[in-house]
Parts: structure tokens; sequence; C-alpha cells
């Protein structure tokens, strides 16, 4: 059976890190253009990450509109998703009736997107990225008129991606980001070009940014002496600060870290691992 187009909102619990509410509004199966935030959605789904909640409850004879604004009034923070192939956006109008975003997330739901999926991508980058500060993009088709190269510049406090494969890690020294994931949806990375940018950030470049986190698919160990070599990098204990460690579970516990300084002494800290044997990790972070 066809799924019903969904609208998805997703509320931080302040109090409790990393967790956060979801609401899944669910559309008619004729919904096809997103015009305007006057639509009833079918029903609202609730899930609560972190505690395994969930449940159902009907419209409760609201429209999008004024769901968003009731979520709204009990959080600092919305961010909007976009899901590409489902519904088509009137961009402008919702840039209009939206309530100021914290961050937006693109994602592309086709195995192969269309022309349209693409111009949709870029319509919605050009929207909503002067406004915004957090953006995740993911699977999403870019053109040269509208690449990572853009984006990045974009004076961004977070960007998330997700793609088949790595996008040019050199070109991270001149975006300018607070803090980035990438999460490479295949086994394709190369380890000399993280290199070469850790090598670039030695010599100060991208001073603005604080935090990386990158993943792949590894099914071996992978040669962390190629990442390393010529950082002048330090192997120290991988025991992080009391609050990263509660949220580490027991396979990273035993990454390995190291530390490296750039030519005005500040050190950044690299840890890499290898969790569950499959899956390849680094993580960057400045000290302060």
């Amino acid at each position: 059976m066809e799924k019903r187009p969904t609208i998805v909102v997703q509320l931080d619990e302040i109090h409790l890190a990393g967790s956060f509410i979801e609401f899944q509004l669910k559309m008619p199966r004729s919904y096809e253009i997103m015009s305007s935030l006057n639509a009833l959605p079918v029903s609202v789904q609730i899930k609560k990450y972190r505690r395994g909640i969930q449940g159902t409850v009907t419209n409760q004879g609201m429209n999008l509109g004024e769901w968003i604004q009731h979520f709204s009034s009990f959080s600092i923070r919305i961010d909007v998703c976009f899901i590409m192939g489902h519904i088509k956006f009137d961009i402008q109008n919702l840039r209009a009736t939206l309530p100021e975003q914290h961050r937006i997330d693109i994602i592309r739901s086709r195995a192969k997107p269309n022309e349209r999926d693409i111009l949709s991508a870029q319509n919605l980058l050009k929207a909503f990225l002067p406004n915004v500060r957090n953006v995740g993009l993911h699977r999403v088709p870019l053109q040269a008129n509208l690449s990572l190269q853009h984006i990045g510049m974009a004076n961004l406090k977070h960007l998330d991606l997700g793609y088949k494969r790595s996008p040019n890690l050199v070109d991270m020294c001149s975006w300018n980001v607070e803090s980035c994931v990438i999460h490479i949806l295949g086994y394709q990375i190369s380890l000399r070009d993280l290199n070469r940018f850790f090598k670039l950030w030695i010599t100060r470049c991208n001073p603005k940014l604080k935090k990386l986190y990158i993943d792949w698919g590894a099914e071996i160990i992978p040669d962390w002496n190629v990442l390393l070599k010529g950082l002048k990098s330090i192997e120290t204990e991988a025991e992080g600060d009391e609050e990263e460690d509660e949220d580490e579970d027991e396979e990273e516990r035993g990454a390995k870290k190291y530390i490296i300084k750039n030519v005005h002494g500040i050190n950044a800290i690299i840890k890499v691992m290898h969790l569950g044997g499959t899956i390849g990790v680094v993580k960057f972070s400045v000290e302060n």
C-alpha cells in the first residue's frame, strides 16, 4: 500500500540531552502540493526517542499551521524536514508562513532523482539557507551551480550530510561551518584526503571548525597510519570528559585517541574507531 505523505516536526527535550519528540502529521494520500499550512492531517503519530514511547492521536480539528504553532508553544526549536519525491512544495508561500526555523533537512526519497527533484532541492536551499544555521542534506542531488562547496561556505553552525560517496574532504578547508557530521552510505573514503585536510588544519586553514564526525562502511580495520601520517600526533588515553563518556558505549571507549597541534598552538583531538567490525569512525574536536 502506498504510504501517506508525512510532515515531520521534531522538538528537543532541553532537560535531557540527545532526546527529542517527533510528531508525524499523516496527510491524505491525495495530498500532492504543499502550498500553505491550511490542510488537515489525517492523524498525528507521536514518538518519544530514548524513552521508546509512541502513540497516535486524531487531528483534533487542527490544520498543519495550528499544529506547528502548538508545537512551537512549548519548544524554542523548530526543525523542518522536506522529503523530496512525495510532495511538491510551494516554496515562497511556505517561507512566508512557517515559523522561524532552527534547522532544515532535505531528504531524497527516490532511488534515482529526476530533474524536478534536483530543481526542488535547489529552490529549497536558496529559499531557506540564508535564514538557518543548521542544515541536513541526505542523498540530495546537487549541481555545479549549487554545490556542497557553496553550502559549506554559508556561515553555518552545523552541517549534516548523508551521501553514498564521500564528498571532497580537502574542500572542507574552505567551509564556513562550526561542526559537521558526514555519514558515507557506502565503503568509499580516502583516508589520504582526510590526512591532507588535517595537515591543512594544522597550517590554520578552516579556523572556524570545532567538531567533525565521519563514519563509513568498513569490513576490515582501516589503516589509521595513513590517516595520521605526518601529523606529529601524540597518542593518549581514549577517555573523554565525563559528559562525553556517559554517551559512549563500550566499543567507543576502546577507541584510539590522538592529539595534534596547529601552528598557533591550538590542540585538537582525533579519535578513531572500528565499531561492530563494520563501521569506521573518525571524530575530530578542537580543545577550548
